[in-house]
């Protein structure tokens, strides 16, 4: 008997196809990685800081001096420092992926983000922008809130402002603030070397950390340790441990997103 229905609607393969990228192909959906990810993360990017450690620590250098710059400005050095943040962290993320394909890393790749997938990016920082001032908005609402109760007495002791941001307040505010993490972890990897478009981006960014959350748990302990590491000798250690987080962003990146 002949299974094949002609009135029924034909069936087509609608799930969009891999994004190449150069020798890798940009997966459809995140890979899920084992807890001990995290550490190769870390592992695995330090030969791509030490074979380039010189023009690292001038990416380095350069980068806090923008940043200082930008912060004795008040107010418009915060929002151009946001607007421009995954600029620079973009044009670094392709200096890295120069690297891995064998190629130098060069001090140009600090603003090569203004060159390529510029608008992106930008948009990426003032969509960040956007969710931390409404953060901000949301929790100081919040305190003032309370402070009114407080001075009409149905908060009658200031321990009771206390319990109720410690109780209330606070978890609310960690767990919104580790949702946005997850939605900006990937985020700009994903438009700076793939093009993906923001929204998309912040999309992939959530599930790949739904995905792999003992990894970057690890991986997030392993950077703390490094950073208070790299503070103690009066802040010189960070000009090594600012470049091997942005080479492990790349790396983490990459298993995560790519084959």
């Amino acid at each position: 008997m002949n299974d094949n229905n002609p009135y029924q609607p034909p069936q087509a393969d609608v799930k969009p196809p891999p994004v190449p990228v150069g020798n890798l192909t940009l997966l459809a959906e995140p890979r899920a990685l084992s807890a001990g990810a995290g550490l190769s993360w870390l592992a695995d990017s330090w030969a791509l800081v030490k074979s380039n450690l010189v023009v690292w620590v001038l990416i380095t250098l350069a980068l806090f001096a923008i940043q200082f710059v930008l912060g004795i400005v008040p107010v418009v050095g915060d929002i151009v420092s946001s607007l421009i943040g995954p600029v620079l962290t973009g044009g670094i993320l392709m200096g890295v992926r120069a690297i891995t394909a064998g190629d130098a890393l060069r001090f140009e790749h600090l603003f090569a983000g203004f060159k390529e997938n510029f608008a992106p990016l930008l948009g990426l920082g003032a969509l960040t922008l956007g969710i931390f001032i409404l953060f901000g908005i949301i929790i100081g609402g919040a305190f003032v809130g309370m402070n009114m109760d407080l001075m009409q007495g149905e908060l009658s002791r200031p321990e009771d402002l206390l319990s109720g941001v410690n109780t209330g307040l606070i978890a609310v505010g960690v767990i919104l603030l580790l949702l946005v993490m997850m939605l900006f972890w990937f985020a700009t990897q994903l438009v700076a070397l793939n093009n993906v478009p923001v929204f998309q981006a912040l999309s992939m960014s959530f599930k790949a950390c739904l995905r792999n959350p003992l990894a970057l748990i690890v991986y997030s302990l392993l950077l703390l340790l490094l950073l208070i590491l790299g503070v103690i000798p009066l802040l010189l250690g960070l000009l090594v441990v600012v470049p091997w987080i942005f080479a492990s962003m790349y790396v983490s990146y990459r298993q995560i997103f790519l084959k």
